[in-house]
């Protein structure tokens, strides 16, 4: 399996980047975080990352959501147990034990009579069948296995706060599940029914922008994976698709016996926009270098700042969207 990218797909949401930023290619079971090839999780050394490439990588992943197989297989069993069939033939069978049955001159009233009992126990086999079946459904509804969220959540950008600023550039990409034009998107996948937490999956990516920081200088953040704080929106799932189908790109599935057990579950989509005019607060190092775009002149004009690392910024103030 080669890595995988995140583009969107509605007819309405084409990526206006011609590919992703970056592919998935690995993730961190304990936070969730997609990563890119060879990246380490922003948690640090403690956090545990594996591929979602190799059938081996993705079976941790599933182990960490559902749990071994034994369990899960326990858990399908328990979610497939249904109630007590009930046999409803044998009432409505005939009497073959009285020979004089077809000659026996029965009264009208008689005749009505053995109707209407037939038919009041008819009713009460088909209504103690229906709910027979409702209790069925619920059983199986309630030992729906339940997922695990990751143990820990992404880890914050820190107390150390950098320089802010104003967004600059043209939007290049539109956000997965509201389909925002914007330079860089957030989104964390959630699930109603879990255990531990309800985060199942955290990815960001930027097309690349820059910042006009308050000092005049420039931040140019490259394109590729970002950190990103700031003001969400909740999306359901049914009206997220890209993401869905991006989901089932990176969900792929080794055993049979798994069926149904995604390694990412969700039901709704917290999504994070960045778009031109929002004012941000840059965390973590920046380093210096010369901007190769710039025109010749003086030495200082040709410097701007570069994250080191991921880049990592806070949205503290959105562009009016009306």
């Amino acid at each position: 399996m080669s890595s995988t990218s995140l583009t969107v797909s509605k007819t309405k949401q084409t990526s206006l980047a011609p590919r992703a930023a970056f592919p998935r290619a690995r993730v961190c079971v304990d936070c969730r975080t997609l990563l890119g090839p060879k990246e380490t999780c922003d948690g640090g050394s403690k956090h545990r990352v594996v591929s979602i490439e190799t059938p081996t990588g993705r079976n941790a992943l599933r182990t960490e959501v559902w749990g071994p197989p034994s369990v899960r297989r326990r858990a399908k069993q328990l979610a497939k147990a249904g109630g007590t069939s009930l046999g409803a033939g044998s009432i409505f069978e005939g009497c073959s034990g009285c020979s004089d049955c077809g000659t026996a001159a029965l009264e009208g009233e008689f005749v009505v009579i053995v109707a209407v009992i037939a038919l009041i126990a008819a009713a009460g086999v088909a209504m103690y069948w229906i709910i027979a079946k409702i209790v069925e459904a619920i059983r199986a509804y309630q030992n729906r296995p339940r997922p695990n969220g990751g143990i820990t959540r992404p880890p914050s950008l820190g107390r150390r706060a950098g320089p802010s600023g104003v967004v600059l550039g043209q939007t290049g990409m539109l956000a997965p599940a509201t389909g925002t034009s914007c330079v860089a998107w957030s989104l964390d996948l959630r699930n109603k029914r879990f255990l531990g937490t309800d985060l199942m999956l955290h990815d960001a990516e930027t097309s690349g922008f820059e910042v006009k920081l308050d000092d005049g200088t420039t931040l140019r953040v490259p394109g590729g994976r970002i950190r990103i704080e700031g003001p969400k929106e909740r999306v359901d799932r049914s009206d997220a698709s890209p993401v869905d189908e991006f989901v089932q790109t990176i969900s792929h599935e080794d055993d049979p016996e798994d069926a149904g057990l995604d390694p990412f579950p969700f039901d709704t989509v917290d999504e994070i926009v960045v778009r031109p005019g929002d004012r941000v607060r840059v965390f973590g190092e920046l380093e210096r270098e010369a901007d190769p775009a710039a025109p010749g002149g003086y030495r200082a004009s040709n410097v701007i700042l570069v994250p080191k690392g991921v880049p990592a910024i806070r949205v503290e103030r959105q562009e009016d969207r009306k």
